[in-house]
């Protein structure tokens, strides 16, 4: 499980990241110069902001009457003139500060080797200059909230090095402090508009940052040199980088980032490297190691990773599926930690300082994916970030529920910031009022993997019963006249960042009732339902939400079979468009499946089939690996992450789409989809009792056909460890952490359980079956 090269990183696409939520870093990995670019997690542009639009609510009736009367030019135009946020466009997540070391005479380097150790969440450089050994080690601790560095020799006295900082930013200094610590302050100016109109311009003043080095040679000496540290002659040497802003939430930037920078490094007073490292591996492993994956190819070892991507669509190479796989989740514990942001567009890691994006969270299926796999990859823990996000825009999305749509509850579009935007942004794409309801699945599906009652009293159903008060005030019946009259649909509605041809070869964004909010309003009412009939509360409010639901309409199938996209049959051969969203449903919702719903989810296959059968890369084919698994079309999937990691993989593994930045949902969605092949649950309910099915290889290829793995995560508090040869199931273990009743399936067979906590069952299948 290692990441490794011949040659160091000629650019950002080719240095390896390292992470503790807080901070994250690329390292580059030169031998005369090492450049780490550093990231903090709350180092945005803009500051402090009300987004939004006070009096758009007035304009929402005329929207919608201009809507149900095909009138969907006019419509926009109001739609973007008075209901957008203020601005329409939002702040941008920036780079902190590069970390820069110099060695003199070390330009003509030989037996270089670096990589990026998965199993210990540390990256290292050897060389040799002139006979002589160097070795560099960096990580990214979190119980220490510290990047270390330690450069060491195989002879003494052989180091010598510079280090300085930088940063883009015009509003900075540099200076040393005592002999041995190098500092840079700074403060990010004023804003103008970003040249693609995606980030909005600031004229306020923005959030200030520290960053500080502290070097602790062994042996020799630290100087200073001016605007950089000086050590030489050493044996080794370690260094200590901390950083930190202004940011104490998103209503307020007082802090002092001084005081928090030094006060971490002042926490390893008198602490060894040893020690440092030790508390690193422990924290960092007891999240790595719970899931262990083995497909029995090792074939690849031997060759550089940035080789081995180029390889990877014409060999067969499972352990490149398995890295991949375990890539994704180094990859989430190092952006996403209890006590910080979520991960966003691009984890952690960003070197632009207008990033194309913004580098947002964008939650009409991106952030969304980030978190696929977090509670079945047995990283619940790295969820929470999420799940504080979710409570700030409870806040923040409640006022733009009131001013921009007149409704109680809570409401947020399809891109949030820092300062936790809630409003309608940037083009036609901000015309989706249902990112809070696709957020609020995220914290069902965690009650779901460990079912608790507290979390769900505390934290599930308080979200969800004030996204269903906005949806049940924002829900308009349609009027006489209409396909759906009498029955209450969205208006506005639009399905994510895809347009339609309609019958007069319009090309068109806004409609009412498109599939996806038909499918996450079903899932919201039904599981608040559910809530509240587990807690055995709100009987009035329940029994409004069952009404509502009665008159919601119907998911459809069009004339070419397929699922359709629209209220109307609008869907086209011509459409590739990546997004698909319509066949949320099947996954990662669960209102579609081959054994409940089979009509639908031929029309989900047919959907898929329309769509296009070209290469997808990125998270495009990241989505389409699951939805192929669902489908129990184990060829498809494989084929799909073929794609994704041949077509879309940087030489450093993460997802890139050229000429678009680096996202890191692709690598995310990649892991959740393997899981998806290898295990899927869902939890089948029957009044108050609960029975949780568990699939076991629903979606094996040919290429895995030995393997094994351990610590899978299943619905119903279940932990799975299986191994299978020849293709077929040869051993299974289930833990069970929290009593409940389960049926685990395997081909034909299943097995009933009636658990009880703490205990594990060997599961006796059929090999032959």
């Amino acid at each position: 499980m290692k990441l490794w090269y011949s040659k160091p990183a000629s650019d950002w696409r080719e240095a390896l990241p390292i992470g503790n939520g807080r901070l994250g870093a690329m390292i580059y990995g030169g031998a005369d110069r090492e450049k780490l670019q550093i990231n903090e997690e709350s180092l945005w542009s803009g500051g402090p902001h009300d987004y939004n639009n006070t009096g758009a609510a007035g304009h929402l009736q005329t929207i919608r009457d201009l809507i149900f009367n095909d009138k969907m030019e006019q419509a926009q135009e109001v739609f973007d003139d008075e209901m957008r946020g203020n601005p329409a466009c939002l702040q941008a997540y920036l780079p902190f500060c590069d970390l820069l070391l110099d060695f003199p005479n070390h330009h003509e380097a030989s037996d270089y080797y670096r990589e990026l150790d998965l199993e210990r969440a540390i990256s290292k450089v050897r060389y040799q200059v002139d006979g002589v050994t160097f070795t560099r080690e960096v990580f990214c601790s979190y119980p220490d909230q510290v990047i270390i560095m330690r450069i060491s020799a195989s002879e003494q006295k052989m180091i010598n090095v510079d280090v300085s900082l930088d940063t883009v930013f015009p509003e900075h200094h540099v200076h040393i402090y005592g002999d041995n610590t190098l500092i840079l302050n700074g403060q990010v100016g004023e804003r103008e508009e970003a040249l693609n109109k995606l980030i909005s311009a600031w004229d306020g003043p923005g959030l200030r940052f520290e960053a500080r080095v502290l070097a602790i040679p062994e042996g020799g000496s630290v100087s200073n040199a001016g605007e950089r540290l000086a050590v030489r002659d050493a044996d080794a040497v370690l260094f200590i980088f901390s950083g930190a802003t202004s940011y104490v939430d998103y209503k307020n930037i007082s802090g002092n980032p001084g005081e928090k920078a030094g006060s971490y490094i002042a926490d390893l007073a008198g602490r060894s490297y040893e020690d440092i490292i030790n508390r690193h591996y422990e924290d960092y492993s007891s999240l790595y190691r719970r899931v262990q994956i083995d497909l029995d190819d090792k074939h690849g070892d031997d060759m550089p990773t940035d080789r081995r991507i180029l390889t990877y669509q014409d060999t067969e190479d499972p352990g490149m599926a398995a890295l991949y796989y375990q890539y994704g989740r180094y990859l989430l514990i190092s952006s996403s930690r209890p006590g910080g942001q979520a991960a966003n567009l691009q984890g952690i890691w960003n070197e632009e300082e207008y990033p194309l994006w913004g580098s947002k969270w964008t939650t009409n299926i991106n952030v969304q994916m980030n978190y696929w796999a977090a509670e079945s990859g047995n990283l619940s823990e790295c969820h929470l970030p999420l799940f504080d996000l979710i409570d700030d825009l409870r806040i923040t999305g409640a006022r733009t529920a009131e001013e921009h749509y007149g409704c109680q509850g809570f409401v947020v579009h399809h891109n949030v910031d820092i300062w936790r935007a809630a409003t309608p942004v940037d083009s036609y794409a901000g015309v989706w009022p249902m990112g809070g309801i696709w957020l609020a699945q995220h914290l069902w599906d965690h009650y779901e993997y460990d079912p608790d009652m507290e979390f769900l009293r505390n934290k599930v159903y308080p979200v969800f019963r004030e996204a269903a008060l906005f949806m049940l005030d924002f829900l308009i019946e349609a009027p006489e006249g209409s396909k759906l009259a009498g029955m209450l649909v969205t208006n506005p509605s639009y399905s994510p960042e895809n347009n339609y041809i309609d019958q007069v070869n319009r090309k068109r964004y806004l409609t009412y009732a498109a599939t996806m909010d038909i499918q996450l309003i079903g899932d919201l009412f039904n599981r608040c339902i559910k809530a509240s009939e587990l807690m055995d509360v709100d009987d009035e409010f329940r029994e409004l939400m069952k009404e509502t639901l009665r008159r919601i309409p119907q998911m459809q199938i069009g004339k070419y079979g397929q699922l359709q996209e629209w209220i109307e049959d609008w869907d086209r051969p011509e459409d590739h468009n990546g997004h698909v969203s319509h066949l949320y449903g099947l996954y990662p919702g669960d209102q579609i499946s081959l054994k409940d719903t089979p009509k639908l989810a031929e029309g989900v296959r047919k959907s898929l089939e329309l769509r296009g059968t070209q290469d997808f890369r990125a998270w495009p084919a990241a989505w389409r690996i699951a939805l192929h698994a669902h489908l129990r079309d184990e060829v498809m999937a494989h084929h799909r992450l073929v794609n994704l990691i041949s077509g879309s993989a940087n030489p450093n593994l993460l997802n890139l789409r050229p000429p678009l930045p680096m996202q890191i949902d692709g690598n995310f969605g990649g892991t959740a989809g393997i899981t998806e092949m290898l295990l899927q649950s869902k939890a089948c309910y029957d009044g108050l009792d609960v029975v949780y099915e568990i699939d076991l290889l629903p979606a094996l290829p040919e290429q895995w056909s030995l393997g094994s793995i351990k610590g899978l995560r299943a619905r119903g508090g279940f932990q799975i460890d299986f191994s299978w040869e020849n293709g077929k199931l040869v051993k299974a273990l289930l833990h069970s952490r929290n009593g409940e009743k389960c049926e685990v399936h395997y081909n034909n067979e299943i097995i009933q359980l009636d658990t009880m906590a703490g205990v594990s069952y060997p599961l006796i299948l059929n090999k032959e079956a």
